[in-house]
């Protein structure tokens, strides 16, 4: 069983609550273009009033009074324009549908992308890429029925049968009681038939967001799976599990089938029920056939606006499925620490990790009781096994995490009084892996500050030793990259990356193993770079290579996500030259 299988109905509608109240705001914003929709909707059963009325007339002249086709040539014309405004109508409700659709989507979808940049990695922690991508895309998409069938037809709903049943009561009033007995059904079975479905649907959402991770993952992972030829095997899974998304699907389908059967059985029952009370009425000639006439038209009439409630019922329950992800993600708050105000200090700043303790989930990985200084103008190497807490500790100084206890100085001043984005103008990080865009090489160089003029842009390039290879490129910087850099070699992507550190002109660097995965020559060229690149600026390596730490200051030894010690890179160094 899932999680989203085991979760009781209580659970489902406290949840449902949260949720649906979000969409009730949303829906308040966009109310103008929705009650346009629902004035166009309520004009339009204004006017199928007129025309069941002009039919039945035109009806009653022709069979009752013997009239000719003459005599009722002007109903035709009239019934033409009621038609022709009948359309004009559904054209206005569709085009301010697809305005209020529009409006909404890129709304919440603008608002979502800035509370996700806003959040960052340490506010998003726990959140799975795949996810997050199926709520962005999918998961607005699915809010777009809401707004535009849901909630103008629960208007509709309110609205246009009680107007059909004013009318239909004076010329009939017993089948009008018969419409006002079996109106309630509807609605009904509508709620019954969907609180079942509610639980499909949220599952369903649940089984498409674990999609989307897992297909994320795999298309991340391809080069690997095939060197170790698994692709056929997770091609295999990856089948089996759209098999059983594609069942569980349809089982959603049969629901929703069930649920327009129903609606369709008893707005035609109702409507038989009234034309076997206006027979039994003509009989007795108690009703004229115009009255009649004009009651049995309506009464269809009366059920549509409750059948096409209960069809988009439905898009009531996608998207409140899509709002219990939406939702809580657009009210998770930000990170505490991170709205600091002072601007960042100006030259190579001094850093200073005082007692900084963070875990990875409140008890795994991370670092304890840190404690490290970094001279201004200075090259640290931390070094250490895998999961010692390196890269944690540079998430922490470029403020991707808050530390749990413990506190980073800046000049003496606590990082987090420093404005976000002040600080990190002043930070280049260089991960293990560079990123970088489907663009031009000139694009990717530009990330970090895109007005670099030319002269920015060749001293880099020459200090990163990138200038060869980029001289070699068929159309130089305006060579068009692959996805992650494909078109260009590991080393020649450490080294444009590390062109880009010098773009920035940031006076803080840290790289994450620059030379991880180079050869002999490559290494060389990156170490260079690196020495150059620390030329103004306060820089911080975590490396374990012996290349690479020859070049530094001082390196510091980190053991289960503390500092064992502070030394020079020689008397480090020693015991790998010199093994027992």
């Amino acid at each position: 069983m899932t999680e989203h299988s085991e979760e009781s109905f209580e659970d489902c509608a406290q949840r449902d609550t949260g949720a649906e109240s979000w969409l009730l705001e949303e829906a308040r914003k966009m109310r103008w273009l929705l009650l346009g929709v629902v004035f166009l909707a309520a004009l339009i059963g204004v006017l199928v009033v007129f025309q069941a009325r002009l039919l039945a007339s035109a009806c009653h002249k022709v069979v009752m009074s013997g009239e000719g086709v003459a005599s009722i040539m002007s109903f035709a014309g009239i019934l033409i324009l009621i038609a022709a405004g009948r359309s004009l109508c559904s054209y206005g409700m569709e085009v301010r549908s697809s305005a209020a659709a529009a409006r909404i989507k890129q709304t919440v979808r603008s608002t979502l992308y800035r509370k996700i940049q806003s959040l960052g990695p340490a506010g998003l922690a726990g959140n799975e890429t795949g996810s997050l991508i199926e709520t962005v895309t999918k998961g607005v998409d699915e809010l777009e029925h809401y707004f535009t069938r849901f909630i103008p037809q629960l208007f509709l709903a309110a609205l246009l049968p009680l107007m059909f049943i004013i009318v239909i009561v004076p010329s009939e009033w017993r089948a009008g009681l018969m419409l006002l007995f079996s109106a309630p059904f509807i609605p009904l079975f509508m709620i019954l038939i969907g609180r079942g479905s509610e639980k499909l649907h949220r599952r369903q959402w649940g089984r498409l967001s674990r999609m989307a991770g897992h297909l994320l993952d795999l298309l991340q992972g391809l080069p690997d799976l095939i060197i170790f030829g698994t692709a056929k095997k997770e091609a295999t899974v990856v089948a089996r599990v759209s098999e059983d998304y594609r069942i569980a699907t349809m089982a959603v389908l049969r629901v929703a089938f069930l649920s327009a059967f129903a609606l369709e059985f008893f707005a035609t029952v109702g409507t038989a029920v009234v034309a076997v009370i206006i027979g039994f009425r003509l009989l007795g000639g108690n009703l004229t056939l115009q009255e009649g006439l004009f009651v049995l038209l309506m009464s269809p009439e009366f059920y549509l606006p409750l059948r096409n409630l209960g069809l988009s019922y439905h898009a009531r329950m996608q998207g409140v499925a899509a709002a219990e992800r939406i939702a809580p993600l657009l009210a998770r708050p930000l990170p505490e620490g991170f709205a600091g105000t002072l601007p960042a200090p100006d030259g190579p700043p001094a850093v200073s990790f005082e007692a900084v303790s963070f875990r990875y989930g409140g008890n795994r990985g991370g670092v304890t009781g840190f404690d490290l200084e970094l001279p201004p103008g200075s090259i640290t190497a931390l070094a250490g096994e895998s999961g010692s807490g390196k890269t944690t500790l540079a998430r922490l100084l470029a403020g991707l995490a808050r530390p749990e206890s413990g506190r980073i100085l800046i000049n003496g001043q606590d990082l987090t009084n420093l404005a976000p984005d002040s600080w990190r103008s002043r930070l280049a990080w260089v991960p293990q892996t560079p990123y970088f865009t489907s663009g031009t090489v000139r694009e990717n160089l530009l990330l970090g500050r895109p007005d670099a003029d030319e002269n920015d842009i060749h001293d880099s390039l020459k200090a990163a030793a990138a200038d060869q290879f980029i001289g070699r490129l068929p159309h130089g910087l305006d060579t068009v990259l692959g996805d992650r850099g494909a078109g260009l070699s590991g080393g020649e992507l450490k080294r444009l990356a590390l062109a880009r550190a010098y773009v920035c002109h940031a006076t803080l660097v840290i790289l994450d193993e620059p030379t991880a995965g180079l050869d002999a020559e490559n290494e060389l060229l990156v170490c260079e770079a690196l020495e150059r690149l620390a030329h103004g600026r306060t820089v911080l390596v975590i490396s374990h290579r012996e290349q690479t730490l020859t070049r530094v200051d001082r390196v510091a030894e980190m053991i289960d996500g503390r500092i064992e010690r502070v030394v020079s890179p020689s008397i480090f160094l020693t015991p790998w030259e010199n093994p027992v």
